[in-house]
């Protein structure tokens, strides 16, 4: 068992790779999730730490503040729990509903289809999240940050 400590309290990576908080008085409460609170508009802003039932144990406000070993392995347990695939070029938009995706991910070139605008959210911190119609979600950090002919077709697809 590995253990990473902050703020009197600490999280314990089992053998079995489940997650355990023990907080400063010993309590000890097993296989706790960690989820973002902003995982959008603010991803290092915000992360709880919930019991199996779903009650906050902590609250971080910033991962930037809670110590590096602490940060490291909450990331990495995000990282294992969230699937977004980060859209980095977009190669081809069909017309019509729904419409065709070809991209270029972090993991790849992939084919989707989006079924309707409503599927294509602008976030405020100027990145874009696309749902296919299977549900998986796709993130694009910074649509300005998207080569040209990537961007039209995005504001196509719009």
């Amino acid at each position: 068992m590995s253990g990473t400590q902050a703020a009197g309290w600490r999280l314990e990576r089992r053998a079995d790779g489940g997650l355990d908080f023990v907080a400063a008085d010993g309590t000890r409460h097993q296989d706790v999730d960690v989820r973002r609170g902003f995982p959008f508009s603010a991803p290092d802003a915000g992360v709880a730490v919930l019991t199996a039932a779903g009650a906050e144990l902590v609250w971080v406000d910033s991962l930037a503040n809670c110590g590096r070993p602490v940060a490291e392995l909450l990331e990495a347990i995000l990282a294992e729990r969230e699937f977004m695939p980060r859209i980095e070029r977009i190669t081809s938009v069909t017309e019509g509903r729904p419409t065709e995706w070809d991209v270029v991910t972090d993991r790849g070139p992939h084919r989707f289809s989006v079924a309707h605008p409503d599927d294509v959210s602008r976030q405020p911190d100027g990145g874009v999240i696309l749902t296919d119609t299977d549900g998986i979600r796709y993130r694009i950090p910074s649509a300005a940050g998207l080569d040209p002919r990537s961007q039209r077709l995005l504001d196509r697809g719009l």
